[in-house]
């Protein structure tokens, strides 16, 4: 019985970091080969270098933000208003509100190419911003635009 217990507890010890790794994006990770280097010999190297590197998701909205930011070619944030692509900068990021359940609000006022001014609602879910919406622009409702 106390094999059991034992053979249980330590096939558990290596299957949940693994089972919790995959659920919250451990198992998001990209591979990359190193191409194989020559020896001086002219022999080609049989045992290749493998390395892994881990995508880091960005934490909170700032931080998605600025992932955004960087990757855009016009170093801008893009949402859509009425069919309309929108190119926002960040001016001003207020406190974040806690709406319960692990997630969270938090309002972003940012400054369009056309002169308006908008405030970006991002949702957060555990830290990690799951929606974007348009909540006034110049101060009302985006549906009296």
């Amino acid at each position: 019985m106390n094999t059991r217990i034992l053979i249980a507890a330590v096939v558990t010890s290596f299957i949940a970091p693994i089972a919790f790794a995959q659920m919250y994006g451990g198992a998001q990770q990209q591979q990359s080969q190193q191409p194989a280097q020559k020896p001086s010999g002219g022999m080609q190297n049989q045992n290749a270098t493998k390395t892994t590197t881990k995508k880091v998701m960005p934490v909170g909205v700032k931080g998605y933000l600025d992932e955004q930011l960087a990757n855009s070619k016009d170093k801008k944030f893009h949402v859509s208003l009425n069919g309309k692509d929108l190119a926002l900068t960040p001016t001003t990021f207020h406190a974040e509100q806690k709406m319960g359940g692990n997630k969270s609000s938090t309002t972003v006022d940012m400054k369009g190419a056309d002169g308006k001014a908008y405030e970006i609602d991002f949702v957060s879910s555990g830290g990690q911003v799951t929606g974007a919406s348009v909540g006034k622009v110049n101060g009302k409702s985006p549906s009296s635009q």
